[in-house]
């Protein structure tokens, strides 16, 4: 009897190490598993442009710009066309320089991919033309600090024509840090 009560209690004792055991290898999978998206989720990361995520964040963004007159801009992306972006807040829009960008605060911590490329130029087809329709005074900072205050009078695909109250200056787009036009109250 103490025989078949010592294989018994043996047999448990046995069981019990083998469930313990096979808990543990079931922790270390899904540590494993754990580690495993972790690693895939920061490869995403690395490889996800600030461009992406601000296409995925509403609200307002902080953009800091490589012009001394005009260090920053904010407000809510209308719309975004390589290489430029529409910024706009209760008081202006801007036009925005993508390659003038230093720095940016408010960005959405997840990325949407471009749908829609950026390759049909929204601006150069309407935002240009309107601006240049309506004739709306705005201020043109240019790369090396440089500033135009004027009316946008003509666009073309890659530089525009800006008529100040003396001459008429045509700017490369290339060379546009941002453009501000007040909205009218």
């Amino acid at each position: 009897m103490e025989n078949a009560e010592f294989e018994s209690s043996l047999i448990a004792e046995l069981n019990r190490v083998l469930l313990q055991a096979a808990e543990e290898v079931e922790s270390e999978q899904r540590l494993d598993l754990a580690y495993e998206v972790l690693e895939t989720v920061r490869f995403e990361q690395a490889h996800t442009s600030w461009l992406d995520r601000l296409r995925n964040t509403s609200g307002s963004v902080e953009l800091r710009l490589t012009h001394i007159q005009l260090p920053f801009a904010f407000g809510e992306v209308k719309h975004i066309a390589d290489p430029f972006l529409i910024l706009e807040n209760e008081t202006a829009q801007f036009l925005v320089n993508l390659e003038c960008v230093c720095a940016i605060a408010g960005l959405s911590e997840r990325s949407q991919t471009n749908t829609k490329p950026d390759v049909i130029n929204w601006l150069d087809n309407v935002w240009f033309h309107d601006l240049a329709d309506q004739k709306l005074m705005s201020t043109w900072y240019l790369k090396g600090d440089q500033v135009i205050e004027g009316a946008c009078v003509r666009s073309g695909f890659d530089s525009i024509d800006i008529e100040t109250s003396s001459k008429t200056f045509t700017i490369p787009k290339r060379s546009i840090v941002s453009g501000r036009t007040l909205k009218s109250s």
